[in-house]
């Protein structure tokens, strides 16, 4: 398709690293791109026509979030399509509310990624022929994956809202008689009823959690790690240290720079791969590293 018979999109890259990953390359390949600067994001709506705003996190900060909330109070016509790698309940809780049009986790495989992004093509074809179209359900709505694990017997139904308020609320101090509360129960048989649903005690259940979050908000080499504790609900760094070597066997720190040499030796990988593919060279590394250059030499 030329670039002529494209819709055009607006993009604003809000990543706090180059090292982050993006979808531009595949929304390039849908859309006519025009990138906004995220501190002036100044354009003429009259001149451009966008078909929709895209703002491309990795870990949201507030002035993103509170830009993006400007925007769409400026432009409420204009679909917000919002991607970022912090699956983070609370975030996409407040996306909803702000009306944000489509949210993408990253990363994805390529194959999800442009089905997707030809799902959110065809739809705005769609709302240009029919404006009532943008409130629509959208086509890759689909029920959680993590809905399958919890279980419908009584035990599990009358607690799983104290699980989803750990889980909306995990930077809070919470409390076992804040749950029970929550659940209309009386502390003790609260208690009971929770280590019953799900073999764990509350506070065992708000620990994997919070580490949970931890270790995706770690996968960000940029950020620091009080930050990471106070985002999760630790106020003493040391103790947030301990109980993540607990679960994870290495202190953040390590863990952090341990995702990140992995990440920059399969990008070294990748390269090197390549490399020997343009010189139709077999390189010596593994079969499945080598699968790249065996489809190139082809």
């Amino acid at each position: 398709m030329s670039q002529l018979c494209k819709s055009m999109m607006l993009w604003i890259d809000l990543r706090s690293s180059e090292r982050s990953v993006t979808l531009l390359e595949q929304f390039n390949d849908a859309f006519r791109i025009e990138i906004l600067d995220p501190n002036n994001p100044i354009f003429d709506y009259r001149e451009l026509s966008p078909c929709a705003i895209c703002f491309d996190f990795d870990y949201p900060d507030m002035h993103g979030l509170t830009l993006m909330r400007e925007l769409h109070e400026r432009y409420p016509l204009l679909p917000i399509i919002m991607m970022t790698e912090q699956h983070s309940e609370s975030l996409i809780v407040w996306a909803l509310r702000v009306r944000v049009w489509e949210i993408l986790l990253k990363p994805m495989p390529r194959s999800a990624a442009e089905y997707q992004i030809s799902a959110i093509a065809s739809r705005i074809d769609e709302v240009a022929r029919n404006p009532l179209a943008l409130s629509a359900a959208s086509p890759m709505l689909r029920l959680p994956e993590e809905s399958r694990f919890y279980g419908s017997n009584a035990e599990t139904r009358a607690v799983h809202p104290a699980l989803s308020y750990m889980q909306l609320h995990l930077g809070e101090h919470i409390t076992e008689e804040q749950l029970a509360k929550f659940c209309n129960m009386r502390p003790l048989p609260f208690s009971r009823m929770f280590k019953k649903a799900y073999d764990v005690t509350f506070q065992e259940m708000l620990q994997q959690l919070r580490m949970k979050e931890a270790t995706r908000l770690l996968e960000n080499p940029d950020l620091q790690i009080l930050d990471v504790a106070l985002t999760v609900g630790y106020r003493d760094h040391s103790y947030f240290c301990r109980v993540f070597k607990k679960y994870m066997g290495v202190t953040p720190k390590t863990y952090q720079e341990q995702l990140h040499c992995q990440s920059v030796e399969a990008q070294e990988r990748e390269r090197e791969v390549k490399l020997y593919a343009v010189a139709n060279l077999s390189p010596p590394i593994d079969s499945a590293s080598n699968s790249w250059a065996r489809q190139r030499t082809l």
